[in-house]
């Protein structure tokens, strides 16, 4: 039977404890148990992360039988989906709900915290429409399973996947090694692009520094030039100079002759 091939796709270990009583009570949340709230709650999150995990599974498996039939011409004869949508491992959703609740409260996984009526019902209808699309991706993997084995050709898409895989695996390869050439040429590029913008940022420096030596001896000469001509003004007119000392001109003011000397009265 196909459930050689469900079997290992059925619920992850947290779902997997035994059914105790099963008091099925018609509750709004589907819960068959009276357990608090909180338990309830994280029952309902752990269900429905194992069912998440759990589907991208199905319906990985599901995409690969349809794509081996439609690879060998038996799209026809192994198309459609299960018709009632039942499988070898079919679980109503309150049974398992039941089944996590027993084990939170066998192996609660985590603290006791205040659980309210609405986050509960929208949990629910969150972990139930999980559920049902998990059910129903299994009973259409049954189905394709069955099919192939019917046709004698389930071994034969074994080989096939595995054949499909090693292809994928060199695509990947091929595409990671492209990536890493184009890697290295961006870096080569951005390498050359650095060194350039360090030679241009070096010879800007450079005219800057020659810009300012040639500035600095201009003010310089400038500066020198002016203070020779104030030191030769100075030693020519001012205090204590030729002109302004006694032996100045007779028309000084230092000792002339009419500058203050002999012939002034005063």
């Amino acid at each position: 039977m196909s459930s050689r091939f469900i079997r290992p796709m059925t619920l992850l270990g947290t779902l997997a404890l035994a059914s105790t009583t099963l008091a099925q009570q018609g509750v709004d949340t589907g819960s068959a148990s009276s357990a608090d709230p909180h338990v309830v709650l994280r029952a309902l999150e752990t269900m429905n992360s194992a069912s998440s995990s759990k589907l991208a599974d199905a319906l990985s498996h599901e995409k690969s039988l349809r794509s081996y039939a439609e690879a060998h011409g038996m799209s026809e004869a192994c198309s459609g989906e299960s018709s009632d949508g039942s499988h070898d491992m079919k679980m109503s959703f309150e049974k398992a709900l039941q089944i996590a609740i027993d084990h939170e409260e066998a192996a609660p996984s985590g603290y006791a915290e205040q659980a309210t009526p609405g986050e509960i019902k929208a949990y629910t209808t969150l972990a139930r429409s999980t559920w049902n699309k998990l059910q129903a991706a299994m009973a259409n993997v049954e189905h394709l399973s069955d099919c192939l084995h019917g046709t004698g050709n389930f071994d034969d898409y074994l080989g096939w996947t595995h054949d499909q895989a090693a292809q994928e695996h060199e695509a990947m390869q091929a595409r990671n090694a492209e990536i890493s050439k184009e890697n290295q040429e961006k870096e080569k590029d951005l390498e050359a692009r650095r060194a350039a913008q360090y030679e241009a940022f070096k010879k800007a420096q450079k005219a800057q520094h020659e810009a300012f030596l040639k500035q600095s001896w201009t003010k310089y000469k400038f500066d020198q030039t002016n203070d020779l001509k104030a030191y030769k003004y100075r030693t020519k007119y001012g205090p204590n100079s030729y002109y302004n000392s006694y032996s100045g001109s007779i028309y000084g003011g230092g000792g002339g002759w009419y500058g203050g000397g002999y012939l002034n009265p005063y």
